[in-house]
C-alpha cells in the first residue's frame, strides 16, 4: 500500500467512498435529477473529479460513457481505476462505460454532453454525430465557456441546445470560504483574530466574506458594492477596487488577500491587473495571498517575497472536499436533462434554452457570438 497517495485518489479505504455516494444521493435528490432513459457522455477523472459518470448513473441514465485523457497531473488509467472504483462502490459498475477518447462513444444515442476536459473539444467532430434532440451543457457558468472548448456556434447550425450553469441561482459559490479558509491556512494565517482583505466584483465576493466574517476574521473589502450592503456580509467596505489608492493605503492592516474576480480569466496581480506583485510587496511585505479565480503573477510574488496559494498543486473546491464538486456536477447534468427533455418533446434548441433557464437554473449563452472569446 502506498503511504505517498492521497486519500482521494485511493481505490481502497482511504478514500470516503460511502460517504461520497452519500452526498450523491442527496444531491440528485435536492436537484430533483432524473436521467431515466438517456446517454450521457462525461469524463473519467480522479480524485473527487471521478464522481461526474456515477451521478449520472445512479440519477437513472441508462448508459454513461466516461472519458480517460492524460493531462500534466494524471493519468487515463489513474482515471479509469478510479472511476470504476467509484462505479463499483455505487453499483453502477454495468452502466458506466469507460472509454479512451470521445469519438469511441457511440454519439448517435448520446443524449447529454458535458463539456468537462475529457470530453472536450465538443466541436463539429462530436456536434454533427448526436442525435437530434442531444443537448450540451456546461458544467459552469457562461462566464467560463471558451469556443476552443465548446464550438457553440456549430451546435447552433447542427440545431444542438447548449447552456451553462447559473451559479449564483443554485449557490454554488458558498463553498468557496471553505477554499479561502483552506489556502489561508496552507499559508500560515490563523483566520480567527486575522484581518482579511477580500477583492473582488462578482456574487462570489460577498459569499467568501461572509464565511470569512463568521470564521472569526475581520474583513475588509474592495469590492463595488455599497458600505451598507458589505456590511450585511460581515464586512468593512475599504474602496471599490484593489487599484484604490484608499484600498492600496490599507493593505498594510490585512494579514491575508483573497482575489474574488467575477471572470476567471482576469488578471489580478502583475503587469497591467489591480496591482504589481512588487507594489504589493512594498506595501505589505508580510501578505499571503489566495486566489479564488482569475490569473496572478505567481513568479512576481515569489520573487517579491510574497506568499501565495494555490501553487502548482490543488486549489479548486472539488480538489479539497467532494461535496462543493459534487453539488455543482448535479446542477449541471440538471440542465442537460432539462434541456434534451424540453428537445424531446419537439422544443427548438431556442426554446429548450429557455425552459431550462426557467426550471433548472439554466444560464443562457448570448444570442450574437461574432466574437467569441477563444
Amino acid at each position: 500500500m502506498d503511504a505517498t497517495i492521497q486519500p482521494r485518489d485511493a481505490c481502497d479505504d482511504r478514500f470516503p467512498g460511502r460517504q461520497v455516494v452519500r452526498l450523491i444521493r442527496r444531491a440528485i435528490e435536492r436537484h430533483r435529477l432524473d436521467l431515466s432513459g438517456l446517454h450521457v457522455l462525461t469524463e473519467a477523472g480522479v480524485g473527487y473529479r471521478r464522481v461526474t459518470p456515477v451521478i449520472a448513473a445512479l440519477a437513472g441514465a441508462e448508459e454513461v460513457y466516461a472519458v480517460g485523457r492524460d493531462s500534466v497531473r494524471s493519468a487515463r488509467k489513474d482515471a479509469e481505476r478510479q472511476t470504476a472504483y467509484l462505479a463499483a462502490l455505487a453499483g453502477v459498475q454495468d452502466r458506466v462505460r469507460l472509454l479512451p477518447t470521445r469519438l469511441q462513444a457511440p454519439l448517435a444515442s448520446i443524449d447529454v454532453v458535458t463539456d468537462l476536459p475529457g470530453v472536450r473539444p465538443i466541436d463539429e467532430s462530436i456536434a454533427r454525430n448526436l442525435c437530434e434532440t442531444a443537448a450540451v451543457t456546461l458544467m459552469r457558468g457562461v462566464a467560463h465557456w471558451r469556443a476552443r472548448d465548446v464550438d457553440v456556434a456549430t451546435c447552433r447550425r447542427l440545431s444542438i441546445a447548449v447552456a451553462g450553469l447559473d451559479e449564483d441561482a443554485v449557490d454554488a459559490y458558498r463553498y468557496l470560504s471553505m477554499e479561502a479558509v483552506w489556502g489561508l491556512l496552507q499559508l500560515g494565517v490563523e483566520v480567527v483574530g486575522a484581518t482579511i482583505l477580500v477583492a473582488g466584483d462578482g456574487p462570489a465576493c460577498g459569499k467568501v466574506a461572509r464565511g470569512l466574517a463568521q470564521a472569526g476574521a475581520r474583513v475588509l473589502m474592495a469590492a463595488p458594492e455599497g458600505a451598507g450592503r458589505i456590511s450585511l456580509y460581515g464586512g468593512e467596505k475599504a474602496g471599490d477596487s484593489l487599484g484604490d489608492a484608499a484600498v492600496r493605503g490599507r493593505l498594510a492592516e490585512a494579514d491575508g488577500l483573497v482575489l474574488c474576480p467575477a471572470q476567471p480569466d482576469r488578471r489580478t496581480i502583475g503587469a497591467g491587473a489591480w496591482i504589481d506583485a512588487a507594489e504589493l510587496a512594498a506595501t505589505a511585505p508580510h501578505l499571503a495571498v489566495v486566489s479564488l479565480a482569475g490569473e496572478l503573477d505567481r513568479r512576481g510574488l515569489s520573487r517579491a517575497g510574497l506568499r501565495s496559494w494555490p501553487g502548482d498543486g490543488d486549489g479548486a473546491p472539488g480538489d479539497l472536499l467532494p461535496q462543493p464538486l459534487i453539488d455543482l456536477h448535479a446542477a449541471g447534468l440538471k440542465v442537460g436533462e432539462a434541456l434534451t427533455r424540453a428537445r424531446r418533446r419537439g422544443s427548438s434548441p431556442l426554446a429548450a434554452e429557455r425552459l431550462a433557464a426557467a426550471e433548472a437554473h439554466a444560464e443562457q449563452l448570448p444570442k450574437d457570438l461574432g466574437a467569441p472569446r477563444r
